[in-house]
């Protein structure tokens, strides 16, 4: 068993966390249904698929400034704190399909240069995409935020699918642009239910 493996497979521990900051990984990890502990993998960079499909993330989830050469699969994960994932660099198709946030989902300043699925995504906190950039297809189709949506500057430059996206409390679309429209806020309200402050 690998390192990451091992540290990925110990329990949960209140107060502690699996430090992985710094690596280069270059196997692929599949863990799928797993319960995982408090881990940090800020600045690594995965050079193989990761595949976490329906793990529980009990603790911590922080992989800020991490780098994806490879696929990632995060669909229906369940993050039951906060989950960073700025400043990160997806270079391959990133699915977060029915992922569960229950803290914040952030992802700002993080570059998606392939297909992002945000879809059918559950945030109980706010789904934070400040100044991202998708040059890719996104979806965040059917996804609901109850803590609200930050799209400061966000950048879709390639198509936006943003159908049945509900938004409950701010919902923050200054400065947001697909492709070479700036503004983008009114083809992005089109599409989006908003049942709290709105600005664009």
């Amino acid at each position: 068993m690998s390192l990451v493996r091992e540290k990925l497979a110990r329990p949960l521990q209140s107060g502690e966390f699996e430090d992985l900051r710094g690596l280069v990984i270059d196997e692929q990890i599949e863990l799928e249904r797993a319960s995982l502990p408090n881990v940090d993998f800020s600045g690594s960079t995965f050079n193989a698929p990761l595949v976490l499909r329906e793990a529980v993330f009990g603790g911590l989830a922080w992989f800020t400034a991490c780098t994806f050469n490879a696929p990632v699969n995060f669909s229906s994960v369940a993050f039951l704190s906060d989950a960073r994932f700025d400043q990160c660099r997806f270079s391959r198709v990133a699915s977060f399909s029915g992922a569960q946030f229950q803290g914040i989902a952030c992802f700002d300043r993080s570059e998606f240069m392939d297909a992002a699925f945000l879809d059918h995504m559950t945030c109980y906190g706010n789904l934070s995409l400040d100044r991202t950039r998708f040059d890719g297809a996104a979806s965040l189709q059917d996804s609901e935020c109850f803590g609200g949506l930050w799209c400061n500057a966000t950048v879709f430059a390639g198509r936006a699918d943003t159908r049945g996206l509900e938004v409950h409390g701010r919902t923050w679309l200054v400065g947001a642009a697909i492709g070479e429209d700036t503004p983008a806020a009114n083809r992005l309200l089109g599409s989006i239910r908003s049942y709290g402050y709105l600005w664009t």
